[in-house]
């Protein structure tokens, strides 16, 4: 019997979480981008007043359908090639990335020319075709997960993507067939951690699934994150009595505030967040080369401290600052603080390094 590979969407030793970038907007480094908008492109007009209520509530992508396939041949079938010009626009003109599913084979290089992010549908999810097709490209892909796929049949869809060479692919876990004719699929909060267990790629959530009932899209959406989802997928139509294409569970403007607010997550905030850790991881960095500096004046009898020199970077920071429109006050207070922590941090080094020379 031939030796089974190593599936390339399974976690090894050493392998974090992989991250995936749409734009400014990252999946799998601890935060919790939304992405939203309707399940149509109805009209220029529709999708320009989604994305900016997505934009003003926090929203970090774009979502609408382009080409729509339904139960019924008689359902909305969307407006193509056309809702694609009208979803990349509205993008634009709010700052958003924009995704939309693709559902053939043929469709694929024209949506990948208007979106940033491309989405097979859990219909699709085993068209393997068409998951290879999507590798092919260079835009992240959403892997939906199959009403009735088990997580492994779900990864090893996702790894067609990744055995064609694109490895920025995101999981979503959206609901399993069930039985209850309240929810037409039940969301399985117990794949989040058990995929992410297994792979290293990261797993977003939809709960529109349970269909008619967008009072259960908030409740989801936090337990949800509180499992550790790496996102989530939200419904929301400006007015959803009007809506030509969906299940009932669209979010309307006020539901989809509420939501950005009990979740506290505005693409503000997870930026700020983001900027944060990096502030910290650089301000590391600096302390570890002056302590680095530090012990080679040592070693050569040199003088710590250099007031001139510590005079001319404050100075720069001040220039640098007003620059970009901060008050040079605050810059300057600021790189007090780091260099009175760095000298505390030389001398101690410095000093350890004597004692142990001397013993």
């Amino acid at each position: 019997m031939p030796e089974q590979p190593i599936l390339k969407s399974h976690r090894r030793p050493g392998i974090e979480t992989t991250v995936v970038s749409v734009g400014t907007v990252k999946f799998g480094d601890g935060s919790y981008p939304v992405i939203a908008g309707p399940m149509a492109v109805e009209s220029e007009e529709q999708i320009l007043a989604a994305a900016r209520l997505v934009a003003e509530n926090g929203g970090s992508i774009l979502r609408a359908g382009t080409y729509l396939a339904g139960s019924s041949p008689y359902a909305y079938r969307g407006l193509g090639s056309e809702a694609l010009w009208m979803l990349e626009h509205a993008g634009r003109e709010t700052r958003l990335p924009v995704s939309t599913e693709v559902l053939e084979p043929d469709h694929i290089d024209v949506v990948a020319g208007h979106v940033d992010i491309i989405e097979v549908g859990p219909d699709n999810m085993q068209n393997f075709v068409l998951l290879r097709a999507v590798g092919a490209t260079n835009r992240p892909v959403i892997v939906h997960r199959a009403s009735a796929a088990t997580i492994d049949e779900w990864l090893l869809a996702a790894e067609y993507v990744l055995d064609a060479g694109n490895e920025a692919v995101v999981l979503c876990e959206r609901g399993s067939r069930g039985f209850d004719p309240r929810t037409t699929d039940t969301l399985d909060i117990s794949a989040i951690p058990t995929v992410q267990r297994m792979s290293h790629l990261p797993v977003i959530v939809d709960p529109s699934p349970t269909a008619g009932h967008p009072e259960l899209v908030q409740p989801l959406a936090l337990a949800a994150r509180s499992a550790g989802a790496d996102g989530l997928v939200v419904p929301f139509h400006p007015d959803p009595s009007d809506a030509l294409a969906g299940n009932g569970s669209h979010l309307d403007p006020d539901r989809f505030a509420a939501l950005m607010d009990a979740l506290g997550i505005p693409s503000l905030r997870d930026e700020i967040d983001r900027i944060d850790r990096q502030v910290i991881r650089l301000l590391g960095r600096r302390l570890r080369s002056s302590i680095d500096i530090a012990k080679i004046k040592a070693a050569r009898e040199l003088a710590m401290r250099s007031p001139d020199r510590e005079a001319e970077l404050i100075e720069e920071m001040r220039q640098d600052a007003a620059a970009v429109g901060m008050d040079p006050g605050y810059a300057e207070e600021l790189m007090d603080v780091v260099l009175r922590h760095s000298r505390a941090a030389q001398a101690d080094a410095v000093g350890r390094a004597q004692e142990s020379d001397a013993g």
